[in-house]
């Protein structure tokens, strides 16, 4: 039989039909999580854009009744939907946390230099959001 390695470096018989089969899985969750990385950034994307509203008009970063209205549609989807509510509250919990970090950062960030601090993200915390004079953004991709 013959053996290769897909684009994961998995390796496929080519000669076993449920390894092929397995490997059209693979490369099917593949697109999938592909899609969810970019959902996650446009997410994330969004956010900002919040954050830099937020800090324009002294409205808190935290909002409990937001986060409590997006963990209830979530344990409402897991239930219509056959999946665990306990996971998606995780899940939700992970991307309000990351939300609110940039938020945070962004609102810290503004602040900063409306005091005339330069300001030099590095690393995780770099957010290459800026906002434009018409209120929309120009680079909107977190980093």
């Amino acid at each position: 039989m013959n053996e290769s390695t897909d684009n994961n470096g998995q390796m496929i018989t080519e000669g076993n039909p449920g390894e092929r089969e397995l490997a059209t899985f693979r490369a099917e969750l593949d697109k999938i999580d592909n899609r969810l990385l970019d959902d996650v950034r446009a997410r994330i994307e969004v956010c900002t854009r919040i954050a830099y509203l937020k800090e324009r008009h002294a409205i808190p970063v935290m909002q409990p009744r937001r986060v409590g209205a997006v963990h209830d549609r979530a344990h409402r989807y897991a239930l219509d939907h056959g999946l665990s509510p306990q996971f998606l509250h995780d899940l939700y919990d992970l991307l309000i946390s990351e939300t609110c970090r940039v938020e945070d950062l962004i609102v810290a960030t503004d602040e900063l230099r409306t005091h005339g601090v330069p300001v030099d993200h590095e690393g995780r915390d770099r957010v290459l959001v800026r906002p434009t004079a018409a209120g929309g953004t120009t680079d909107t991709s977190v980093g």
